[in-house]
């Protein structure tokens, strides 16, 4: 054997490039074993989301893996009411009210959120995407918000989570409850 032969084979004949190559897949099998596939929900979806009760079943298609869940609700204005959903301290998803002015389309009202860039627009006026909502809430009214109508506005973070069937499902749901809430009497 040349004196070059001998210094790229080790001493049981396998090249180091091989050894490298070797060791690199096997790191490769172990990080693609642990694959965000193998990630699940180990916190409990809450019943209720900012006093509306939901079926986690409903929910949770929609919920990213993790630990833990955090639910906390603001008013930034009397017309609308913010519902955050956090997953391990990162937003995870939003089910907000908005109180808009009767005259104003669904349209404009679809506008705002910014997870209906590839909307469906429904036979019956609402916009569904995989990761967002907006819906009329039919026959809401109070004293409070005269000449206003209700709309549910929902959103998730997590793109690769989008699923339309499960969206409008969670946004059906999530609006006839609010219709049967304080929020409409």
């Amino acid at each position: 054997m040349s004196m070059t032969s001998r210094s790229k084979a080790t001493s049981n004949g396998v090249t180091r490039g091989a050894r490298a190559a070797a060791m690199a897949l096997a790191v490769w099998g172990l990080v693609s074993g642990c694959s965000e596939s193998d990630a699940k929900q180990e916190y409990d979806v809450p019943r209720a989301l900012c006093g509306v009760r939901l079926d986690p079943d409903v929910v949770s298609p929609l919920l990213p893996a993790g630990r833990t869940i955090r639910v906390g609700e603001t008013r930034p204005v009397s017309s609308r009411q913010n519902c955050r959903v956090d997953v391990d301290g990162h937003w995870a998803m939003m089910l907000n009210l908005e109180w808009w002015d009767e005259d104003v389309s669904s349209t404009l009202v679809a506008s705002g959120n910014p997870r209906l860039e590839k909307a469906e627009l429904a036979s019956d006026g609402d916009f569904y995407s995989g990761t967002g909502a907006v819906k009329l809430v039919r026959g809401c009214k109070t004293s409070e918000h005269v000449r206003q109508l209700l709309y549910t506005s929902l959103q998730i973070s997590d793109p690769d989570l989008g699923d339309i069937a499960a969206m409008k499902k969670l946004s059906a749901d999530f609006t006839e409850a609010v219709g049967r809430s304080d929020a409409c009497s």
